[in-house]
């Protein structure tokens, strides 16, 4: 952990650990932690079975239940990590409401990055051009030319257009309609 981090945690789970022990007394306090990590661990076992029990019985969408078994097991290692502000934290991870709301979040977060993502790429992606040259394609006979159609000749055929021309119709054996 960065100590950039690591200093401002230790020192809220210090302070919060201080005034629930002025609150309720050291003793008290020591005893809340450890019903809140047993109790809390037991319940995220409890919910990782049901989740699982009900994605296998294919009364859960597969997504949803692997967002919620990884919110529960992050929810666990918080309950885990000593100090009452990450206890709440992983309680509120692990409990199925709070957990609803912050998957939700979440997939929202997710679903903006990885459009900016895809933008990004593409913009990265189109701005190379072609710069890959593969061979060529061309025979090393000359093509002959063949008339292109005037602009007389499109109008022509545009005013001579039957539906009829466009129908299936039986041909005889010189391929004749």
């Amino acid at each position: 952990m960065p100590i950039a981090i690591a200093i401002p945690y230790i020192l809220a789970e210090a302070l919060a650990f201080y005034l629930v022990s002025k609150l309720i007394g050291t003793g008290w306090a020591l005893l809340a932690l450890l019903l809140c990590f047993f109790f809390g661990l037991l319940i995220a076992a409890i919910e990782m079975r049901r989740i699982a029990t009900m994605a296998a019985h294919g009364q859960r969408a597969p997504g949803t239940a692997m967002g919620d078994l990884g919110l529960i097991a992050a929810g666990s290692m918080g309950v885990a990590l000593p100090g009452f502000i990450t206890t709440i934290g992983g309680l509120l991870l692990i409990f199925g409401p709070t957990r609803s709301i912050v998957r939700k979040i979440m997939a929202r977060k997710i679903r903006q990055r990885i459009e900016v993502f895809g933008t990004h790429a593409y913009e990265t992606a189109a701005s190379y051009g072609t710069r890959a040259n593969y061979g060529s394609f061309v025979v090393d006979e000359q093509p002959q030319q063949q008339p292109q159609p005037s602009d007389e000749d499109i109008e022509t055929w545009s005013k001579n257009v039957d539906p009829q021309d466009f129908e299936d119709h039986p041909r005889d054996e010189r391929g004749h309609k």
